[in-house]
């Protein structure tokens, strides 16, 4: 007889032997004991979870002669002939290969014939998110009324493809993904069956590589078996070398380099692991599970090694490891890694990524901080780059102003040179009908950094910009910051695109108000705003009136 892979070998034949699924396994076995089979299920979750497993068990137990508890008891002439070529009353279709209208009408074709040797005619579409819309159109009537004789039972990863219409006429049940804990349970029990030993440390990494698939991982062990040696049982080292991963030791030894922000431990720890052939984004992989870790020690305490499934020693160990880092540092590790990982499915130099995500990492960011010394080091971060800038304006042509706009346009700092013209004097201003614009109103486009009493905005800009998580970046960068009086900010949106950003933003008001004062060195109110024409296209009068409000702003007219 052919070699059966694992988790075919070792498919569930009862309801009582699915690992993981109690309630709805349960749900079904009393709808066959109290006769209140449905006409129409569907069965939704990850892959390798048992969606498939509980259909045939179900049009098994459903048509059984002598059911046992509401399982099939596989020893009846129904159980026995029902799944064999030629007899049709259990028809299994992939909807991926068979996804057209016709094929959707040669089964309602043939629903008007009976069974041939049990009660009921089951069909089972398997990944039915794959049907074209005609092909549901198509079904629609026949799932809604079908013959008396007729069940079916879809499956698939994606309900959220599904038409509602079909929605609406089934029965769905979610198969939930499977602990680790029961896989590691499961495996145990199939290798004492196969007579092989595997240590528990390999056992847990097998699990947790199946990503709470049952499949997957009997998949991953059906070839982590044969690397045994002899009778001696099968080391974690062995699997993780088979798998390509990094021991765990390893992997924290590389994130507390980056906690620490010492690049040549951690550009020497990547060079080993590079000579062993480690893959780039199982590594990646596994610093993010590791910083996952250490942000649920971080916020959950005393009941982390639960939620984690660790040991106290472990626990402590991590605890140790974030002592006196920031919170926020570590889901902002967290976004970067995740964000950079997306980025080797679209290029070649998946080595070069994972290098350049763990130095960046390892760079000092400004610091969001109170009091006089953390005020002190926002300061100096953000006034650096300011006395470049002034240095090169003092070289420019006193006809013209040139002006930095720091706002910047990706997740790193960038700049925009912008030339606008020289300011007017006090006369000129009069004689073009203009407000003369006094010093308390004056925007970022004609501000010095430099000067004495004055915001420096550029370096508020930037702060503020680097202080939020890089999921609001985006969000800040469509606004504007401008200085609307005396320690006063506004960071202006322009309606309707800015309402969005604006709501988003306003949660962290605090924090950006927090930050604008750490760089001032002072008490600065700051307040978010959104206007109705684009900044570009205003005069300076609508300007001024959009930030501190029409009622604030005199106007004269000169005839």
């Amino acid at each position: 007889m052919a070699y059966l892979a694992l988790y075919r070998k070792y498919r569930p034949q009862t309801f009582d032997a699915v690992v993981g699924q109690n309630f709805v396994t349960q749900i079904l076995k009393n709808q066959i004991l109290s006769d209140r089979v449905g006409h129409a299920y569907l069965f939704t979750g990850i892959r390798g979870t048992g969606k498939t497993s509980i259909a045939k068990i179900f049009a098994r137990a459903i048509n059984c002669q002598d059911n046992q508890d509401g399982n099939p008891c596989n020893v009846c002439a129904v159980c026995t002939e029902i799944e064999k070529p030629g007899v049709m009353d259990i028809i299994e279709i992939d909807a991926a290969s068979n996804r057209g209208v016709d094929e959707i009408r040669d089964i309602r074709d043939k629903v008007k014939y009976p069974p041939k040797i049990g009660r009921y005619k089951v069909y089972i579409i398997d990944e039915v998110h794959m049907l074209t819309k005609e092909a549901f159109n198509a079904l629609l009537k026949t799932l809604e009324e079908p013959p008396s004789h007729i069940v079916f039972i879809l499956a698939t990863t994606e309900p959220n493809k599904l038409p509602a219409t079909i929605l609406s006429r089934c029965q769905r049940y979610d198969i939930r993904p499977i602990s680790q804990e029961m896989i590691v349970g499961q495996m145990a029990n199939i290798l004492k069956d196969v007579g092989v030993e595997m240590e528990p440390a390999a056992l847990e990494i097998v699990a947790r590589r199946g990503d709470h698939s049952m499949r997957d991982a009997l998949s991953i062990l059906d070839q982590v078996i044969d690397i045994r040696q002899g009778n001696a049982p099968i080391s974690s080292e062995q699997v993780l070398s088979f798998l390509g991963l990094t021991d765990e030791d390893t992997i924290s030894h590389l994130v507390g380099a980056m906690l620490k922000e010492d690049a040549p431990e951690a550009l020497a720890i990547l060079e080993q692991l590079r000579e062993k052939g480690v893959d780039s984004s199982l590594l990646m992989g596994q610093i993010i599970d590791c910083l996952r870790n250490l942000a649920v020690v971080m916020a959950a305490g005393s009941r982390a090694g639960d939620i984690l499934g660790r040991g106290e020693s472990e626990i402590r160990e991590m605890t140790d490891q974030c002592q006196g880092i920031p919170p926020r540092r570590i889901f902002t590790m967290v976004t970067d890694f995740i964000e950079d990982r997306q980025k080797l499915r679209y290029n070649d130099l998946a080595s070069t990524v994972l290098e350049m995500s763990v130095l960046k990492q390892c760079v000092p960011m400004p610091v969001v901080a109170t009091g006089s010394q953390g005020a002190a080091a926002i300061r100096a971060n953000a006034t650096a780059p300011e006395q470049k800038q002034q240095r090169v304006q003092q070289e420019r042509s006193p006809s013209a102003v040139t002006e930095r706009v720091a706002m910047p346009t990706t997740s790193q700092e960038s700049t925009v040179v912008k030339s606008i013209p020289a300011e007017r004097s006090p006369e000129e201003s009069r004689i073009r009908g203009e407000e003369e614009p006094a010093q308390s109103r004056v925007s970022s486009n004609t501000r010095n950094s430099g000067t004495e009493g004055r915001l420096d905005i550029d370096g508020i800009a930037r702060a503020m910009h680097n202080g939020i998580s890089p999921l609001l970046r985006g969000m800040f960068l469509k606004g504007r910051l401008c200085e609307a009086g005396p320690d006063e900010l506004v960071l202006q949106f322009m309606a309707p695109d800015g309402e969005a950003p604006a709501g988003m933003l306003g949660d962290q008001i605090d924090l950006l108000q927090e930050i604008a004062q750490g760089i001032a060195g002072r008490k600065v109110h700051f307040s978010i705003k959104v206007v109705d024409k684009d900044y570009e296209e205003m005069t300076f009068l609508e300007k001024t009136q959009a930030i501190l409000g029409d009622e604030k702003i005199p106007v004269t007219e000169i005839n």
